[in-house]
């Protein structure tokens, strides 16, 4: 299955960030990386459609039922911070509730075991005995939570590289305090007109 980027083409959508200033052989790194995922992507969008033709679930035959399908399944595994509590578990391997609420910041150990018990009855999260503490329960992720894991890794790593590979994550602007700050403005443009 030959993908349709040609070579090049990905490196040209995306440059380096000007704050880079990245050396020749970096430049040439960072634009066959992005080649890759350019290809990555494409290989993505084919295993897409040979499964919707397999399964004959055609999305553009009922755009709306396959947009509300996928809406339910984004807010129920990547809604609420769960994909931060994937994430941060398959990279982990295993975590109690108490050190993946120090991790994630913002939340309590309740809400973070409330999430890991949703994510549990979703098959993504199992529960373990802790090694040291056996009254301390560990998380780690089920069969289905590592393919889901491993299947957004490449987003995580895209991400990353289109915004500085080095970045310090203080420097990336989270998306919901942007989202959060969006909002405000737009309340705030409201309530002038």
């Amino acid at each position: 299955m030959k993908p349709r980027v040609s070579r090049g083409q990905a490196a040209s959508r995306l440059a380096p960030t000007p704050a880079a200033r990245l050396s020749p052989q970096d430049e040439h790194i960072f634009r066959e990386l992005m080649e890759r995922f350019a290809v990555l992507s494409e290989m993505c969008f084919r295993f897409s459609q040979d499964i919707y033709l397999r399964t004959g679930a055609v999305p553009e035959l009922d755009v709306e039922e396959t947009v509300r399908r996928n809406v339910s399944i984004a807010r129920r595994v990547f809604g609420d911070r769960f994909l931060e509590i994937l994430a941060t578990i398959y990279l982990k391997k295993s975590v109690g509730a108490r050190e993946l609420a120090a991790i994630l910041g913002g939340l309590t150990t309740p809400d973070i075991s409330r999430k890991l018990r949703v994510l549990e009855m979703a098959g993504l999260v199992e529960t373990g005995p802790s090694f040291g503490d056996p009254d301390q329960t560990r998380f780690s992720l089920t069969h289905k939570g590592i393919v889901i894991a491993r299947l957004g890794e490449p987003v995580f790593l895209y991400l990353r590289l289109a915004e500085g590979w080095n970045t310090a994550t203080s420097e990336v602007r989270p998306a919901a305090e942007a989202e959060g700050a969006d909002k405000a403005a737009d309340i705030h443009a409201e309530a002038r007109t």
